[in-house]
């Protein structure tokens, strides 16, 4: 019996790739072949960059290799230690099959999009996805279908679809190919996803789940089920986000019956680099190995440093962590969702600063940094790697700030997004017109109202929320210029994605009357 176990262990433990990466690097062989630093000796002796050789190490550049070692195999056709290595991670994560990705979450939404939809499929998806799925719905040529997410609008938090609007979509579009959602959110919030999957197959329709802030879930109970446990068809992670791999490094999960190898490696190729970065591969394999080994215990430790944090918080009588009642939108509060407690979003309403000053005080001050802000929340992001002694310095900071007593702030909320209004054309269409640029305000800051009634060409997406205001082919109104002069008046500084500038004049590319004559409207 011990025999037995040890070899499961061993087998476990196994790296492929990064175990064949370390012993080609401490072969020292001489490297006549790309990159141009080879193993770093263009930096090593410099004058003038040798520091930077110092700074990130010997290893990081000796290990920095590329395809002319085939011993290292090739992510674009693996057919040796990268295969072996993406096998671990199938078995490790319940997939059939995995793939590795160096170019992040983003081009794995982008892989799948191209790989199950042709020009005019229709594809259910939540309007809060992160913006590569509103990418890949350009490039596909898919026929979008927006669902508006809930809102919390005491907080500004989006929050899931509601089951009901998700339900009623299925049924309404029975010739949709595809349904994407987000679990968890930004936020924490997890969908109560088998009823939702089940409704999705029902009708013949493939799910997605972007699970990029949820890759570690299968390894402690309290997080289960996971997507691909729940039953979807793809998952795409961002090891890189939640476990130890380096940035950028994420993981595609298929479980997909009826998939399509070639299409999606055709698909893969075309978008992942012929120079990936093999370090990036090699910490994918290893936070595989750590999590599969002692990610349980990693994961418990977390919990328990998160209802530490939430206690300590709480306790300074100031700050308020938010939990799940305070957290769902009215909509979705008979929807079955879930909180990840690893998501800690703090109410800083009472405590004298402006969200943007408490952000500063605890950088400046105490050598914080947080996760991301809504005008009166903080999130914090807890992982594997967070420590007792990086809990108690975030503690004795909030402690230090809520003792100084100061008068609470009036705080502004900021616009709620304007709901979806309509898609007249192919995001594709209308994304590859030549269109026209008319100024959003003019030299005095006034709404140009000859926008409202026109159609946008580009995809506008305000930072934060990050929620697409308009995407190619969507009707412009009153509502939305209103909302996107807001947002550049306002005093915090917020980044508009998809807006041009004629010098100073902040613009949007619309499509001409002759390109909307030129396009087929779309149908429900």
């Amino acid at each position: 019996m011990y025999r037995i176990l040890n070899a499961h262990l061993v087998e476990k433990a196994r790296t492929p790739f990064y175990d064949q990466l370390k012993k080609y690097v401490l072969m020292a062989k001489d490297a006549w072949h790309t990159p141009g630093h080879s193993s770093g000796d263009s930096l090593r002796d410099s004058p003038w960059v040798s520091d930077f050789y110092d700074f990130i190490g010997e290893h990081i550049f000796r290990a920095d290799l590329s395809v002319s070692v085939p011993m290292l195999d090739s992510l674009l056709e693996p057919t040796g230690v990268i295969m072996e290595a993406q096998k671990f991670a199938a078995k490790a994560f319940g997939a059939r099959q995995t793939f590795f990705a160096t170019n992040g979450t983003s081009t794995a939404n982008k892989v799948i999009l191209q790989t199950l939809l042709v020009p005019g499929d229709k594809l259910l998806l939540d309007r809060n996805c992160h913006k590569s799925v509103h990418h890949g719905v350009v490039l596909s040529g898919a026929h979008p279908v927006y669902l508006d997410s809930s809102v919390n609008r005491k907080f500004n938090i989006y929050g899931p679809v509601p089951k009901q609007i998700i339900f009623r979509a299925i049924e309404q579009h029975r010739d949709a190919k595809v349904l994407i959602l987000t679990n968890c959110t930004y936020d924490g919030l997890c969908y109560d996803l088998p009823p939702i999957i089940e409704a999705a197959h029902a009708r013949g329709i493939k799910v997605i789940i972007d699970e990029a802030w949820y890759g570690f879930a299968r390894f402690h109970p309290a997080f289960r089920p996971t997507a691909l446990e729940a039953g979807a068809d793809y998952a795409t992670q961002s090891t890189h986000k939640v476990l130890s791999a380096f940035s950028q490094s994420s993981m595609i999960h298929v479980n997909d019956p009826d998939f399509n190898e070639h299409l999606f490696r055709e698909n893969f190729n075309m978008h992942a680099s012929t120079s990936p970065q093999y370090s990036m591969i090699a910490s994918l394999d290893v936070a595989r190995k750590q999590i599969v080994m002692e990610g349980y215990k990693l994961l418990a430790r977390t919990l328990d440093l998160t209802k530490e944090l939430r206690a300590q918080i709480n306790s300074t009588g100031v700050f308020q962590v938010l939990d799940l009642p305070e957290l769902l939108p009215d909509e979705i509060k008979q929807d079955g969702i879930r909180l990840d407690p690893t998501k800690v979003t703090v109410d800083i309403s009472r405590c004298g600063f402006t969200v943007e000053e408490l952000i500063q005080e605890l950088f400046e001050r105490f050598n914080i940094q947080v996760e991301k802000s809504t005008f009166n929340t903080l999130t914090l992001l807890l992982t594997v790697g967070t420590t007792h002694s990086k809990v108690s310095r975030l503690y004795d900071a909030l402690m230090r700030i809520a003792r100084e007593n100061r008068v609470a702030r009036r705080i502004y909320q900021t616009a709620e997004i304007p709901r979806f209004t309509e898609l007249r054309y192919l995001p594709r269409d209308a994304f590859y017109c030549a269109g026209e640029t008319l100024p959003l305000l003019d030299e005095n800051d006034n709404i140009n109202t000859r926008l409202n009634g026109r159609i946008s060409a580009d995809q506008i997406t305000p930072y934060p929320p990050g929620i697409p205001v308009l995407v190619p082919g969507q009707l412009i109104t009153q509502e939305i210029t209103q909302y996107l002069a807001g947002m550049l008046r306002s005093q915090k500084h917020i980044e508009v994605h998809g807006i041009v500038f004629d010098g100073y004049l902040p613009c949007l590319r619309v499509l001409t009357a002759i390109e909307e004559k030129n396009l087929e409207r779309l149908k429900d």
